[in-house]
This record gives C-alpha cells, sequence and structure tokens, in this order.
C-alpha cells in the first residue's frame, strides 16, 4: 500500500540524562575472536512481541498482539527467556580482579562493534511492490534483507565477525530449533541457533495489516539481533545471565538491555535507508512512528523507552548511541 505523504513524523526522544560515554578501554587480545559460533546453550531467542501497529492510515489499528521474549535451549519442554552460559568443567569463572572487566563485557558493553564513530552507509533500497500474500510478503523481506545485508556487513566484519546473511521464514506455523512462540505470545522472533529471522504471514498481516513501515521496522528489529549473534553480544549476555534466576530483575534487565538495542539498531537502518529508493521519506517517517505503539512489557521495556532507543538510533547513527549495555538501569526501565 502506498504510504500517506502526511504520515506522522518521527517520533520525539524523551528527554534523558545519559549520553554515550568516551570509546571503552581496548579488550584483551582474544577477547574480541567470535570466529566460532556460540555454544548452543548461548541461545538466545529474542522475540518482538507486544507490537500493536497501525494498519495503512494513521489511527487504524488492528487486534493487539502481546508476547514476551523467549529462548532456546528448553527447560523443562518450553522454552525460556534466555539461556546463560554453562559453568566450565571443573570449575566456576573466577572472581573479576582490578584489571578484569566482569565477565561477558567484552562482548556487550565493551563490544568493538559498539566503539564510538561506526555508522551506517546512507542505503539505496529496491524493494518489489507490498502485497499480504505469503509469496509477495517473502520477496518484499528477502529485498529488504538483502538491503539490511548490505548496511550491516561492513560493520561486522569490521569488528571481526564473520557475516552471514539470516534465513527468512514466511511460513504460517513457524518451527525453529530455539523453540516456537505461540501466536499469543510474539508476532515475529529471530533463533540464533537457525540464523534465521521468522516472520509468520498470518501474524504479521494480523498484527500490522498493509502498514509498511511497521513491516520495516519489526524485520529491522529482528535483523538487528542477527547484528547481536554475528558480533558476540548474544553470547555476552549468556555469560552475564549465568546464574541468574530467568524471573529475576537483574535477568529481565539484561533481557531488556538486549530488546532494546534492537531496537536501536531496527532505529539506524531506518534512519540510514530513508529518503532514497523505496524507502521513502514518508515510509521512513511510518517506520519511526511504530516505535509509538509497541507496549510496555517487563522483557522489552516502558513505551518510553522503546522509543527513545529506537529514534535515538534513526537520529544518531551511531552504535554507541545504542550501547545500552552502559547506561543506567533507569534508562532501560
Amino acid at each position: 500500500m502506498a504510504e500517506d505523504e502526511h504520515s506522522p513524523p518521527v517520533a520525539n526522544l524523551p528527554e534523558s540524562t545519559w549520553s554515550p560515554p568516551p570509546s571503552p578501554p581496548a579488550a584483551p587480545a582474544d577477547a574480541g575472536r567470535r570466529h566460532n559460533s556460540p555454544p548452543a546453550i548461548f541461545a538466545v531467542l529474542a522475540v518482538l512481541g507486544l507490537i500493536v501497529l497501525a494498519i495503512g492510515a494513521p489511527g487504524l489499528v488492528t487486534t493487539e498482539v502481546v508476547g514476551v521474549a523467549i529462548a532456546g535451549p528448553t527447560v523443562e519442554g518450553k522454552p525460556n527467556a534466555a539461556a546463560p552460559q554453562s559453568p566450565p568443567p571443573g570449575g566456576t569463572t573466577s572472581a573479576p580482579t582490578a584489571q578484569q572487566r566482569p565477565a561477558g563485557d567484552d562482548l556487550t558493553s565493551a563490544n568493538p562493534l559498539l566503539a564510538p564513530g561506526r555508522q551506517l552507509p546512507q542505503i539505496t533500497c529496491k524493494l518489489p511492490a507490498f502485497g499480504r500474500s505469503a509469496d509477495q510478503l517473502r520477496a518484499y523481506y528477502q529485498a529488504m534483507i538483502g538491503c539490511l545485508d548490505e548496511a550491516w556487513r561492513p560493520l561486522v566484519e569490521q569488528t571481526e565477525g564473520d557475516f552471514e546473511s539470516p534465513a527468512l521464514s514466511v511460513d504460517d506455523n513457524p518451527t525453529s530449533t530455539c523453540g516456537t512462540p505461540s501466536k499469543q505470545e510474539a508476532v515475529a522472533f529471530y533463533c540464533p541457533r537457525d540464523k534465521g529471522i521468522f516472520m509468520p504471514r498470518n501474524r504479521v498481516t494480523e498484527s500490522m495489516g498493509n502498514n509498511q513501515g511497521g513491516h520495516i521496522m519489526v524485520l529491522a528489529h529482528e535483523y538487528g539481533h542477527h547484528v547481536q549473534a554475528l558480533t558476540g553480544i548474544n553470547r555476552g549476555m549468556g555469560i552475564k545471565m549465568t546464574g541468574k534466576d530467568e524471573n529475576s530483575p537483574e535477568y529481565l534487565e539484561l533481557t531488556r538491555r538486549m530488546e532494546l538495542q534492537a531496537d536501536c539498531f531496527s532505529g539506524m537502518f531506518i534512519g540510514a535507508a530513508g529518503g532514497r529508493g523505496s524507502i521513502t521519506k514518508a515510509l521512513s517517517n511510518s517506520a519511526s512512528s511504530a516505535f509509538r505503539s509497541s507496549v510496555a512489557d517487563k522483557t522489552h521495556g516502558s513505551v518510553k523507552h522503546q522509543i527513545q532507543w529506537g529514534t535515538a538510533g534513526v537520529k544518531n547513527n551511531n552504535t554507541a548511541s545504542c550501547n545500552t549495555w552502559l547506561a543506567p538501569a533507569g534508562e532501560v526501565s
């Protein structure tokens, strides 16, 4: 559906007292190596649930779809919020010293991807006509993934990550090796074990209808989780979650930091691609405004913070502005 030239403007960034710190200290020589895939125990299924998006013209909404972040492997036959690292055989990780950052920091807060100055290039996307059939959606999403690949590949490779384009599924009844959320739990999701983005046609069309901006925002968010998997951020969060109960405040805060960062990465792409090619200024404004239709949740954060981090990505186009791991707890609540 063609976008209305009077689409709502980019969401305003809520006031915040936090700004990204200077470039973090250099990590040990071997800390940034991520050429091996993380063990299965690190698999974190980052689900973009909690989205209620406008269909077509602003003001018309679909049925609310509420979800939670879930992940493989399973616990008692049911996917859980994340799977932390198992202690090494014969012992546990040593306590941090004055010269050693806490476990997982080298892959999260000090990840080379998040160094100041790393930006996405301006991207010109050529997308096919949007349609709601399985074939039309698959073609539209696959073309967008090609555009996302072009944008993110240089940054992933600059940080010594092995780049790989994600797999895509639009099947109505998706199956992933991370576990599969129900329709009530999630609209779309990413599985790092499969390196796959799942956009079930029946779910996304029910939730977002013909609102192309909403589809772009959601797909770019799930692709943000793919970037986290490729660069070791996903693995670092698993290390940080070791020994924490999945319902504990600390565990849930880590999950929110992961999800809000994916919002910020999504915003970076929207800003980098907006106003060129198929993603017109009106369409990029619609995608940016989709963050305002989020729903508060303990795993995804408040609506204010989902808007804040998504819009920070749109306006700043700098990965350091997406370093949720260094933000105060009050900025990721």
